[in-house]
């Protein structure tokens, strides 16, 4: 009798154990799927990250935007909450752009139609460098064109 309770209880054990083991392979297999998920969506990011050059416009009332460094496209955008990134992709402490700030930006991809259009969906700036002088003549002449 206590061979036939052995049995069971061995037999009771191994299922559990079975039944652990897959619920958590099932689990880390999750985890791993949203990490590469994730992975793709920087790398998604990255590729449609924008250069862009900040520019202050205006004598009484400044009106900041940032100039697309390819294209000269005009567009405002908010610094994300997560702040201002250095160009050692260091977090910086008072997060506040200069004009003719060279920045990345990166985000959802989505601009508005606007003029000038607008970038709702940036979730990172770093700032990469200071633009040269031609690069801030050309980038403000796309400014005021644009907000003329």
């Amino acid at each position: 009798m206590k061979e036939k309770t052995d049995k069971k209880m061995i037999i009771g054990w191994i299922i559990l154990i079975g039944v652990m083991a897959a619920i958590g392979g099932g689990f880390w297999s999750t985890v791993a799927d949203q990490a590469e998920q994730m992975r793709q969506e920087e790398a998604r990011q990255e590729e449609q990250a924008v250069t862009a050059m900040y520019i202050e416009t205006g004598m009484l009332v400044p009106d900041a935007v940032f100039v697309d460094m390819e294209n000269q496209t005009v567009f405002t955008a908010e610094v994300p909450e997560e702040g201002i990134y250095n160009k050692n992709n260091k977090r910086e402490a008072d997060g506040i752009l200069e004009h003719g700030d060279v920045v990345k930006i990166t985000g959802d991809g989505a601009m508005t139609m606007s003029i000038p259009a607008q970038y709702p969906g940036v979730t990172k700036m770093q700032v990469l460098r200071r633009g040269n002088t031609k690069e801030m003549a050309a980038c403000e002449k796309a400014a005021e064109d644009t907000l003329s």
